[in-house]
């Protein structure tokens, strides 16, 4: 008996047997390239396009009220370190140290003439010292000579009376040495209080008058100008802002699901939407914030009702970026960035134990508010200096 062989599928069997085998091939490809994919990259990295760029922005406010008489900048306009941004009137300020000047002159001749009375009722006591010497040898004199009746009753009762009016007129003397003496005891013209408060009125002044300038503490762009000419300025009202270019940082805003791995010290690879892809940013992580964004904002969410919804919050993420990069590409506050963090080096801290490390903001510009107001000073008590008195200029009296 022969045994015929089963039929050969039909050839349209056959392509869709293969087309499977080739899609399921595929497919399980495709899972281990991107399980490898996963394995070896992405389970290594955090990424969120929920970046932005901070900065410090600068708020040039006035310390003085005053019309604003010249603006010598505006908005996208570079300006330099103690460069002068603003100029507010001057005339009030220039009165007030035009008398405050006459004060510490009319101070220093006042102060002068204390000393000058000290010396007075020095020299006073020694006469007043004297007329009690004569008055009491002339007392001495008659009493020796009442009882032999060689003077009046009369004459030995005025040479009594001289000697106790000479020895109340050296004590009152005496008395009014000391207490001109306590106005100047122990200080010197300079540093007489009253010199030095009359001197620190100039000096207020001074910086009053100066503060009619008001100069760029730092370097950058001027920005949020809100004033115009002849505007009047209250004291602490922001007239415009400026914008350090080398004080930028990236707030990356990553999902709190997302930071189990994060640390401090992290590499970070950023884009910015504004040079794009080409461009990349070499940064890391310096700190991760203290609170979500919902727990500082205005109106906080108060969770308390029935119906709640859980949202995931997002922290912002703080990563400094590297200085030579931002100079040769500036980048401005508030651009999108795309921030991804490597997570392979995890030696690293959640939170700071230590302050090492973190930014330190300075400026020197108003150091030179009293710029000059000493040699001002000094000019004025020399010229009202009594000669006579020059060498308690700086030496202190004493009795």
């Amino acid at each position: 008996m022969t045994v015929n062989p089963p039929p050969a599928p039909p050839a349209s069997t056959r392509k869709r047997k293969r087309f499977a085998l080739y899609f399921w091939t595929i497919c399980a490809l495709l899972l281990l390239i991107g399980f490898l994919f996963w394995l070896l990259i992405f389970r290594h990295i955090a990424y969120t396009d929920d970046a932005y760029v901070e900065g410090n922005q600068v708020f040039i406010t006035p310390l003085r009220p005053g019309f604003v008489t010249a603006i010598h900048t505006d908005d996208t306009f570079l300006v330099k370190k103690g460069q002068l941004l603003v100029e507010l009137d001057e005339t009030d300020s220039i009165i007030a140290l035009n008398q405050a000047q006459e004060n510490l002159a009319t101070v220093v001749r006042q102060v002068c003439q204390m000393f000058h009375q000290v010396f007075a009722y020095k020299a006073e006591i020694g006469v007043k010292e004297a007329e009690y010497i004569v008055a009491s040898q002339d007392y001495e004199h008659r009493l020796d000579v009442l009882d032999a009746g060689g003077v009046s009753l009369e004459d030995f009762e005025h040479a009594e009376a001289s000697l106790r009016t000479s020895f109340f007129s050296l004590q009152m003397t005496k008395v009014l040495y000391d207490k001109a003496l306590a106005g100047v005891q122990g200080t010197s013209i300079k540093n007489h209080p009253l010199v030095l408060s009359a001197a620190d009125g100039v000096r207020e002044a001074w910086v009053q008058l100066y503060r009619c300038k008001i100069y760029a503490p730092v370097e950058g762009l001027a920005a949020q100008r809100t004033i115009q000419v002849g505007m009047w300025s209250d004291a602490g009202k922001p007239l415009l802002s400026v914008i350090p270019l080398d004080q930028i940082w990236v707030n990356a805003n990553y999902k709190e699901t997302q930071l189990k791995a994060v640390r401090i010290g992290q590499k970070v690879r950023i884009t910015s939407d504004l040079y794009g892809g080409d461009v990349v940013f070499h940064g890391k992580v310096v700190g991760i914030p203290g609170g979500a964004g919902n727990a500082f904002s205005l109106l906080p969410p108060q969770n308390l009702s029935g119906n709640w919804i859980k949202i995931v919050q997002r922290l912002p993420v703080r990563v400094a970026l590297d200085p030579k990069e931002l100079k040769t590409h500036p980048l401005r506050i508030g651009l999108s960035m795309k921030a991804t963090v490597d997570l392979r080096d995890r030696e690293g801290l959640i939170v700071p134990t230590s302050s090492k490390g973190s930014p330190t903001y300075e400026t020197s510009i108003f150091a030179e508010e009293e710029k000059g107001d000493e040699g001002s000073i000094e000019s004025i008590i020399l010229e009202n200096l009594d000669p006579a008195l020059a060498e308690y200029a700086e030496e202190a009296l004493y009795g």
